[in-house]
């Protein structure tokens, strides 16, 4: 207890008082403030006890078991968290996780237990998910105010006070690279919110396609079989279809629409006038139901993209809140001192750091001498000399320095270039592919392709394997990383897809700066690597998105060299060489093509696979080709 000290018993007692208050069998408030302490106080399975007691007391049995579940599950994470880091040499004797780790972990795990509890209601799951995202909404705003408000007032309690009248405050080299981190964080939150914003429009009414469609289908139910469909439209054509239109609009803006409201001439007329108003009724009502759903969507799009513009707010907040400190004093940052300042530009902060894949970055904040400007790309080269290595600057960087201080960012130069090649042909009778891809060239240094292939062919393919290719570019370009991109893409197709409706996804990564390449295959056919005669074979039984309640997105990782050449294709290209042992045959051929440009093996594998079916297409073939060469050295 003497450890815990009385400002810490106080913040655990008031955890057990913040659960007491409940609203609507929710306990956000209590949440929150769980989450805040524990990552600023010791004593921390005291605290549990406490916010647990608290919950009992409060709520009703269902919900206590969700929250406990949830307190625990954030225990556990941040547990495994924390050693994780450990093991990694960092500190052993640290107790408290980052706030802002904190509160990922809190945000993350009340959004899984929302979309978990929601799925778990069964029959109508999506329906009870869509409802309850006003609240959910609610909860987490309120969640995220309280967070905040806690952690700050916790950490002020224990000392903690925001500096004032300082311009500068000591940093250190950690909390310089942290606070970048957050920056592009928080613009990754801020992207995501204006995606979210895109293409939302609620609408009041329907529209002229809309109302077309609902004409097509009231005639056709009605007139088709009547004796006097011909006279009607034939013979009084264009006045059938304007008094039609106007019951119709009618309809729309009169819920309750009688027979005598209808055109008086279409009345003498139509000997089905009842069925008719009867029809235009009730599909004028599904539609505006559709059309009330559409909205409800929209609007709870709006709010969620209100929701990520706030987190991004307040992780930039957060990130504007972290001070400085005088730069690093090692031999390689003195070097870059005294050549930038030779040019003059003045450093006076530096700090570099390695990424997972090893790829180092370096901050610096520096600026020139009045009166004077420089490219940013002066000092990338003086960092590149420095370090042997080619440095770029990243693209948030500004591109000329001036006489205000700035931060500035650069990362190692990749060691490879990727070219890539493509071919396709649509399926015979079809005007359009029901393959869709995509290539992108991520500011990581990796190039991501990702080819799907819908079923079926034609439009409705096309449709829907253009929906997961879209998404995917999204969510990857908004800061999402892989796993988190294919779960959410699960998610909308097990919950948007027609029965039985699926599309592949073929996705490989690959990273120019290590060599190695990310293959992830749900429902796609197999992929190759080929070096001259040397081919590999990758392939997976995974099923594909929205298949199975969790997705299989089972993770191969290869390494490739100078030379080497990704090979991805849908299984229209597969099938074209018959039925059986067609993965053995591409094999063969692979291994005797001596073709070495990209788009050329495209080209020749698309030939032989068109060859092989007497160049009639029984399906749609998309062939990838990603080769991958080692840029000459500094």
């Amino acid at each position: 207890m003497k450890k815990l000290g009385m400002k810490n018993l106080l913040v655990i007692l008031l955890s057990a008082i913040m659960n007491v208050f409940v609203w609507h069998d929710r306990n956000p408030v209590g949440v929150a403030f769980f989450c805040a302490a524990y990552a600023l106080v010791p004593g921390k399975m005291l605290l549990a006890v406490a916010t647990l007691s608290g919950m009992a007391y409060a709520l009703p049995m269902t919900a206590f078991i969700r929250y406990a579940g949830l307190i625990v599950t954030v225990m556990a994470m941040a547990a495994v968290i924390r050693k994780a880091g450990q093991l990694r040499g960092g500190n052993k004797t640290a107790a408290h996780p980052s706030p802002l780790l904190m509160f990922g972990l809190m945000v993350l795990t009340m959004l899984t237990a929302g979309i978990g509890y929601g799925i778990a209601y069964g029959h109508g799951w999506q329906e009870r998910l869509q409802q309850e995202l006003p609240a959910a909404f609610m909860e987490f705003g309120a969640a995220a105010v309280v967070y905040w408000a806690s952690a700050a007032g916790i950490a002020w309690l224990n000392g903690w006070r925001p500096a004032v009248g300082r311009r500068h405050v000591d940093m250190n080299e950690e909390a310089m690279i942290t606070k970048n981190q957050l920056h592009a964080f928080s613009e990754s939150f801020r992207k995501l919110s204006e995606s979210f914003k895109m293409d939302v429009n609620p609408r009041d009414a329907l529209n002229q396609q809309e109302m077309q469609d609902i004409f097509n289908a009231v005639t056709e139910q009605v007139c088709k079989d009547c004796s006097r469909c011909s006279y009607c439209w034939e013979n009084v054509f264009e006045d059938s279809c304007e008094a039609a239109y106007e019951i119709l609009n009618l309809c729309a803006g009169k819920a309750e629409m009688q027979k005598k409201d209808m055109p008086e001439r279409f009345r003498q007329r139509c000997v089905r006038s009842d069925n008719f108003l009867a029809e235009a009724r009730r599909m004028i009502g599904l539609a505006q139901t559709n059309l009330s759903w559409q909205n409800r969507l929209a609007e709870s799009r709006l709010a969620l993209a209100g929701q990520f513009g706030e987190v991004a707010d307040v992780i930039g907040n957060f990130s504007r809140q972290i001070g400085d400190e005088p730069v690093k004093q090692g031999a390689p940052e003195k070097q870059i001192l005294r050549k930038m300042s030779g040019q003059n530009i003045h450093v006076r902060r530096i700090a570099a750091s390695d990424k997972p894949n090893g790829r180092q970055c370096v901050y610096i904040e520096a600026r020139t001498g009045k009166n004077d400007e420089r490219p940013v790309q002066q000092a990338a080269d003086i960092i590149g000399r420095v370090y042997g290595r080619r440095y770029l600057p990243l693209p948030q960087t500004p591109a000329v320095i001036k006489h205000r201080w700035q931060l500035l960012a650069f990362e190692e130069d990749v060691r490879y270039r990727a070219i890539v090649g493509d071919a396709r042909m649509i399926r015979m009778g079809e005007t359009v592919s029901g393959d869709s891809y995509t290539v992108m060239h991520m500011d990581s240094g990796q190039v991501v392709l990702s080819l799907s292939d819908g079923m079926g062919s034609g439009e409705k393919a096309e449709k829907e394997s253009n929906r997961i290719i879209s998404l995917l570019e999204q969510l990857l370009t908004t800061g999402f990383n892989r796993q988190s991109a294919i779960r959410l893409i699960h998610s909308v197709v097990l919950a948007g897809s027609e029965p039985h409706t699926y599309s592949t996804l073929d996705l490989g990564t690959v990273d120019l700066f290590n060599g190695s390449c990310e293959l992830v295959k749900m429902g796609a056919a197999p992929s190759y690597i080929k070096n001259g005669g040397d081919v590999r074979q990758i392939t997976s039984d995974a099923l594909p998105p929205g298949a199975l309640p969790e997705p299989e997105d089972e993770v191969q990782v290869v390494d490739m060299a100078h030379g080497d050449m990704l090979i991805m294709m849908s299984d229209g290209v597969l099938n074209s060489l018959g039925d059986a042992e067609n993965e053995e045959k591409m094999m063969d051929f692979l291994q005797k093509c001596e073709v070495t440009s990209p788009q050329e093996l495209a080209n020749a594998v698309l030939n032989h696979a068109m060859a092989s079916s007497h160049y009639e297409a029984e399906d749609d073939m998309t062939v990838l080709v990603c080769g991958i060469y080692q840029k000459p050295k500094v």
